[in-house]
């Protein structure tokens, strides 16, 4: 008696993702820094959607305008709005952005990576600043709006412009409740003493709770150590170098094994040069205070109180 054949159960298809969650998936990966996925099967308006947003996260912004996929309608426009603004002479491009539609995540997301170039690179002067800001923040994906919120933070509190930093908190929405209330901390800080953090010497590895103007200078960078070589530190700036994985309660005085093995890597790393800084394991301490995002340039009084801050966007790229 032969036994029935084995029927291998049917392939799970998965299904094709829509227009959306194609931009999703590639405006997550944009902003993780890792390889764009692959371009989904898409049909019609939602396929040109999708290769326009491609574009704005690949076109060089430096050199060259993207490539509009739109042959006719409101994308055409759109995307010809947008190319006309990115060669435009400076004093046309805050008429410009007024009038720029933004319907595309496309066309927002190659806004703010032209407009983060003009802004390193000082093209931009504070009000044509604040004017592409404040059209990142009222249209587009969540991701550049949220992009657009940090540069106009950062760079109200490295201004110390309060009056900006109330304008943009009215129209913030409430998912961003805690980023404003950790800048308002910072504000708090203008004037006055440096906050104490735990810190470790490097390269010795000794644990020290410390003011800012206890640390050797008056300038102090915090950022964490990028690939070789390490970064010139000017004379009168003292170096905190934040931990990758910031684990420590802010209350130990001990480090964990992972973390004691961190700070040996950098103190191994420091030791040749003949290099000192500062390792802060604790991430919970700098989130305290307001200070999420890297690198930071802090500006030290003859006082020793805090005479500047600037961060992430608005900080230099060296120290």
């Amino acid at each position: 008696m032969l036994l029935p054949a084995m029927q291998s159960p049917p392939a799970i298809v998965s299904p094709a993702p829509t227009g959306q969650e194609a931009e999703g998936a590639l405006l997550e990966a944009y902003d993780w820094g890792r390889t764009l996925p692959p371009a989904p099967k898409l049909k019609g308006l939602a396929a040109l959607e999708y290769q326009w947003l491609r574009t704005a996260a690949t076109f060089d912004p430096v050199q060259g305008l993207p490539a509009s996929p739109f042959v006719t309608g409101r994308g055409r426009r759109e995307a010809d709005a947008l190319r006309h603004l990115l060669k435009a002479p400076k004093d046309q491009i805050g008429s410009a952005l007024k009038t720029l539609p933004i319907h595309e995540s496309g066309t927002a997301l190659a806004l703010w990576r032209w407009g983060q170039i003009q802004v390193r690179q000082g093209r931009f002067d504070a009000a044509l600043r604040r004017s592409w800001e404040d059209r990142l923040l009222g249209a587009g994906p969540a991701l550049t709006r949220g992009y657009a919120l940090r540069h106009a933070l950062c760079w109200a509190l490295g201004e110390q412009d309060e009056v900006r930093f109330s304008g943009i908190r009215s129209v913030a929405d409430s998912t961003s409740e805690d980023i404003l209330k950790g800048f308002q901390r910072l504000f708090g800080l203008l004037g006055g003493p440096s906050p104490v953090l735990r810190l470790w010497a490097l390269p010795e590895l000794e644990y020290h709770d410390l003011r800012l103007d206890q640390l050797g200078g008056t300038r102090t960078w915090i950022c964490p150590v990028e690939d070789n070589p390490l970064p010139e530190i000017p004379t009168g700036t003292s170096w905190i170098i934040p931990s990758a994985s910031g684990r420590l309660d802010e209350r130990d005085a001990s480090l964990s094994e992972p973390l004691l093995n961190e700070g040996r890597a950098l103190a191994d790393r420091l030791r040749p040069a003949g290099r000192s800084a500062f390792f802060a394991p604790s991430r919970a301490a700098f989130e305290d205070l307001g200070l999420i995002w890297f690198p930071i340039l802090i500006e030290l009084d003859g006082k020793g109180n805090i005479k500047a801050l600037r961060m992430g966007d608005a900080a230099p790229e060296k120290p």
